[in-house]
């Protein structure tokens, strides 16, 4: 299981399928739907074309029952859909951002920006079929990199703000914690959908440059009784960074950033993990704040990235923890190599992930491009058991492989190649190409000292 803010990927459809709609993603037509001035107006329907796909019925077979995948392309926000083949575009002006899907695939969150500040931008709502879409009133703008989550259980959605964290219900109006100042940092889903955790801290005053005027305090708030409990105080200027909930709701995982650094953020901090009500945390480990590369498996326990230094190319290996005791397992990384980007299937009986080679830590950077594309294509597709044992490359994936991500029946893994979406089978079968190239997905290859992360899509499944 992956944290409800991550981005997963589509994996249902087969090459022949997709050919066919994106040939016609230029010619459909658009029908008019009256949203606020400014906004995303547009929508329109290009059904998949029967006569050119001539689907055989093993096809779709496998095209259906896989899901539904939003997407953006040229700044337009589409849709297509697992079951039917149908190609939807849902919006046909200015730029929209990182979809993201509500708990039961009826409704997509994005950010919209009509072209003035492409920084930041509008949150949106509209449903799978394309109907009511409308933007959220009453928020402030939000970065095209928001943090924005769905509940777990119902279709409400919590946003962080420069002024603090709102809750946005897809019926009724938009309200701010209250109790939980401006400071507040990422909120986190308690897994029943009843409470958030997320910290709150005070800056100093303006005639005050005492660092003990400067501490945050993470807080679980209940969202039925509107209620924020204290769960934790941290030491005097040492800032609280929100991790998850532990996967039965009875514990949160946070590290603690002194001095509220930046710096020290970006090479590394210490998991700890707290049982509610208790006021000694437990030590895991040190990693990278990154929550793409914290899952839990399906037994509860938690899948990680492990290592400091922000460079993803050295002392970076996957490691198993017990969030209760805080006990971890390390997992033995191939020859020469680091373990990154991990996905665990959905039975937990194996793990996805990226080994890329090992560098050392004295490279911190690259002279030129070349040596940048070299690393690059040491990045390969890896399965392993989850004590560590059978790890094995899916040697068909190929080179330069990013983000895998499980179907939900375990059988296929989707994969980001090239500004492509790619699946293959776990058995390393039958590699195709599912979706693009899209050159606007491109991304600095450098990234933050070799971290990327694809946002452009969101997969549902039911």
């Amino acid at each position: 299981m992956r944290f409800k803010d991550k981005h997963v990927v589509f994996i249902g459809f087969v090459f022949i399928v997709f050919v066919s709609l994106l040939t016609g993603l230029a010619g459909c037509g658009q029908t008019q739907q009256t949203t606020a001035s400014g906004g995303p107006d547009g929508m329109s329907s290009a059904p998949l074309n029967k006569e050119k796909s001539a689907l055989t019925s093993v096809q779709m077979v496998d095209a259906k029952n896989r899901g539904d995948l939003a997407f953006t392309q040229k700044g337009l926000l589409y849709l297509l859909y697992g079951e039917t083949g149908e190609q939807k575009q849902l919006t046909n002006s200015g730029k929209a951002y990182y979809p993201v899907w509500s708990f039961d695939g009826q409704w997509i969150a994005f950010i919209f920006s009509s072209g003035q500040d492409e920084n930041n931008g509008q949150l949106w709502l509209i449903r799978r079929d394309g109907q009511q879409a409308h933007q959220v009133q009453g928020l402030p703008e939000l970065p095209n990199v928001p943090n924005i989550s769905w509940s777990p259980t119902a279709n409400v959605l919590v946003a962080e703000g420069r002024d603090g964290i709102w809750v946005v219900p897809v019926e009724g109006n938009p309200y701010q914690i209250p109790g939980i100042g401006k400071y507040s940092g990422y909120a986190c889903w308690s897994p029943d959908g009843k409470a958030l955790a997320c910290n709150s801290g005070s800056a100093p005053t303006q005639d005050s440059n005492n660092p003990q005027d400067r501490q945050d305090i993470l807080y679980t708030y209940n969202l039925e009784n509107g209620r924020p409990t204290q769960q934790l105080k941290a030491p005097a200027d040492t800032g609280i960074i929100v991790a998850a909930w532990w996967p039965d709701g009875t514990g949160l995982l946070y590290s603690l950033d002194p001095s509220y650094s930046a710096s020290l953020a970006a090479d590394g901090l210490e998991l700890q993990s707290l049982k509610l009500g208790d006021s000694q945390p437990k030590a895991i480990t040190y990693g990278l704040g990154y929550r793409n590369w914290l899952s839990f498996l399906p037994q509860g326990q938690l899948l990680m990235v492990a290592g400091g230094n922000r460079p993803v190319w050295f002392e970076k290996s996957l490691v198993i923890c017990d969030p209760a005791t805080g006990n971890i397992r390390n997992l033995a990384s191939p020859m020469g190599a680091v373990a990154i980007d991990p996905a665990p299937s959905p039975d937990g009986s194996k793990i996805a992930f990226i080994a890329a080679q090992n560098l050392g830590n004295d490279t911190w950077g690259f002279s030129d491009s070349d040596k940048l594309s070299d690393w690059i294509a040491t990045r390969t597709l890896w399965i392993e058991n989850p004590d560590g044992s059978g790890a094995h490359p899916l040697k068909a994936a190929g080179t330069g492989i990013y983000q895998p991500e499980w179907s939900k029946d375990g059988t296929q893994i989707m994969y980001v190649q090239d500004n492509s979406l790619w699946m293959i089978g776990a058995d390393d079968n039958n590699p195709r190409k599912i979706l693009g190239p899209f050159p606007e997905w491109e991304k600095d290859p450098f990234g933050f000292y070799g971290y990327i992360w694809h946002n452009d899509f969101a997969w549902f499944q039911p």
